[in-house]
């Protein structure tokens, strides 16, 4: 690199062009190595020396500048992983990729009393060393992972019966939607004790609250239901445990 990692200036709150001349300056320092012609996303991940990287942000190229072009391609996404990947570990990349896609964050950019009230540990775009990794069902519906044949929705009165599946497994009705408005709705989702999920608090229904016109940081999906009658297990928080009929 043609600078010492302190010259990038990775503090919070840092610039998108800030972002931007460090992945050009990488780019740059690898091209002769790398035909970069095969692909319009990177990871950049620096040594563990170089400590002024110190947490991890996702780059999304904005339309109508010249962005980063190598080989003749611009590279649209890019994820810098800084000195915190040795902390989250490889559920860091889970997260940074997903933002790629366009999911936001769910914990609150303004910390307060609590920077994980809105979701806690139920989806990686939350805590990420939640002990619910997972992605939302309706996160999985968002980048097509989940059918519309899979979501059962409600956009007008009245009542349904609907027998779900846990968000783990693949098949199966995956949530329960109610609308309420142009942009805001109620989802009910099952969650259980399998694949990324083995480490659950509580399992369940999960219900919460999605507003699409909620920027990320600022609570686009806000954990509802059950209050814990019981303090939360060490390694749990109390919204850990908010689902109907929790265990």
């Amino acid at each position: 690199m043609p600078h010492n990692s302190m010259d990038y200036h990775f503090d919070r709150g840092f610039s998108h062009d800030t972002h931007e001349a460090y992945i050009k300056d990488t780019v740059a320092a690898a091209d002769a190595d790398v035909d970069f012609s095969a692909y319009d996303m990177v990871y950049l991940v620096p040594t563990k020396n170089a400590s002024a990287i110190s947490f991890t942000p996702t780059y999304v190229h904005q339309p109508g500048t010249d962005g980063v072009v190598a080989d003749g391609k611009r590279i649209k996404w890019a994820v810098t992983f800084g000195q915190d990947m040795w902390h989250w570990g490889p559920k860091l990349v889970d997260h940074e990729t997903a933002h790629t896609f366009g999911l936001p964050d769910l914990y609150a950019f303004d910390k307060g009393d609590d920077e994980h009230r809105f979701a806690g540990g139920w989806d990686v775009m939350g805590l990420v060393g939640g002990a619910g990794p997972q992605y939302f069902s309706w996160h999985s519906w968002k980048l097509g992972w989940t059918d519309d044949s899979q979501v059962v929705c409600r956009t007008s009165a009245g009542s349904d019966t609907v027998q779900l599946t846990a968000v783990e497994y693949g098949s199966g009705t995956k949530m329960a939607v109610v609308r309420t408005g142009p942009t805001t709705a109620y989802v009910v989702e099952s969650r259980r004790r399998a694949g990324a999920d083995t480490g659950l608090c509580a399992t369940g229904a999960l219900v919460y609250k999605v507003d699409s016109s909620v920027e990320t940081g600022r609570g686009p999906i806000q954990v509802m239901g059950a209050k814990p009658d019981a303090a939360p297990a060490s390694g749990c928080r109390p919204l850990d445990r908010r689902t109907v009929r929790s265990r």
